[in-house]
Parts: structure tokens; C-alpha cells; sequence
């Protein structure tokens, strides 16, 4: 049936700058796109500098992965558990926006989920989330990320985006519970968990 203008959804600003872009032809460039993508990540890079953030762990050597919620170590190294978490956040992220705005391209969806992924990164390392943290029962002790933990975090959050993207809501939720009880089995945490603990609700 051939749809009339009348049945064609009215855009609003956001989903026309999302879906046609200044040169109306598709969507935003991917050169844009990842123009403000990095920009985003400079943005947290500058933030947690001003926040007295180190680059790379300043009393031990930069790790691959750490287990370690020593206050030296948690959240300081390139990867470690709470990476999951991070990806966890990009699929869940991926999902709620191809939900909410199925239309827009994948790029489109990428900006917003990396830019949800800095507004975190900014957040969770200011002094009152950092003590709101520590009043919680995770694990460990937490003094803020550091810069490159954070970088790394929303490289986490992309690769959950586009893991979500590859495998559909019903798969991105089954290994999102997968991936929940081995957070919950191995550091008594997860993404669920801990929210719930920053609301005290647990």
C-alpha cells in the first residue's frame, strides 16, 4: 500500500539532524559522526584531567586486566571486571535508542551512545559519586578512574553497541543475564546490582 504524507511520521529537529544531516542525504557523515565521537572523549579526557585524574596508574604499571579493588588498582588499568559492566551499558544503550528511533542510521545511534558513555565517564568521577561508591557494599575501594580506564570504558560501550547491533535485542538480553551472573558469582557485582545499591534498594 502505498503510504500517504499524511501516514509519514512528522520529524523533529533531532531526528532530521539524526536522519538527513546538513548535506540531506542519508544522515550526518561518518567523518562527522566520528568528529564528535572524539571530541566527546576529549571532553572526558580534559574533565578528569581537572579533576586531578592521572593518565595511567601512577603506583604501579599500566595492566592489560585487573582483578585487583585495591585502591591503587581498581578502575585504574586498561580492562578489568567492571569492563563488562561498560559493555553491558553500550548493548542496553544500543537497544533502548534502535527502540526508540528504529529509523535513524547506525552512526546516528553511535554518537548518542558514545555520547551517553562521556556524560558517565564525567559523572561517576566527581567527588560525590566517587563517595557514594564507597558507601555501597561493592567491592573494594574506588578513588575515580583513571584517563585511560575511562578512554577504555567507552571503548567497552562501542563494542557492546555494535555486539548488541549484531545480535538482536533477544540475544544482546540472554548474554546480558549471562554476563550479570558471572558478575554476581565472581565480584559480587553488575551492572543491575550495583544500581540498585547506588538507589538503596538492596
Amino acid at each position: 500500500m502505498t503510504q500517504t504524507p499524511s501516514d509519514t511520521p512528522a520529524l523533529d529537529p533531532l531526528d532530521t539532524l539524526a536522519t538527513k544531516g546538513s548535506a540531506r542525504a542519508g544522515g550526518p557523515s561518518l567523518a562527522l559522526c566520528l568528529l564528535i565521537c572524539l571530541a566527546a572523549n576529549g571532553l572526558v579526557v580534559g574533565t578528569l584531567w581537572l579533576f586531578g585524574r592521572p593518565f595511567v596508574p601512577p603506583h604501579e604499571p599500566l595492566r592489560l586486566w585487573s582483578t585487583s579493588f585495591e585502591l591503587v588498582s581498581n578502575s585504574q588499568h586498561l580492562a578489568d571486571p567492571y569492563s563488562l559492566m561498560h559493555l553491558l551499558f553500550g548493548a542496553g544503550l544500543f537497544v533502548f535508542v534502535d527502540w526508540l528511533k528504529p529509523f535513524w542510521p547506525a552512526r546516528s545511534k553511535l554518537v548518542v551512545v558514545v555520547l551517553g558513555s562521556a556524560a558517565w565517564e564525567i559523572v561517576e568521577n566527581t567527588p560525590p559519586v566517587i563517595a557514594l561508591f564507597n558507601e555501597t557494599s561493592q567491592p573494594g575501594a574506588y578513588a575515580g578512574d583513571s584517563i585511560v580506564n575511562s578512554l577504555s570504558d567507552t571503548a567497552f560501550v562501542v563494542i557492546g553497541f555494535f555486539l548488541a547491533r549484531l545480535l538482536g535485542w533477544r540475544l544482546t538480553l540472554l548474554a546480558a543475564a549471562v554476563i550479570e551472573i558471572v558478575l554476581l558469582w565472581s565480584i559480587n557485582d553488575g551492572l543491575l546490582l550495583g544500581t540498585l545499591r547506588v538507589l538503596r534498594l538492596v
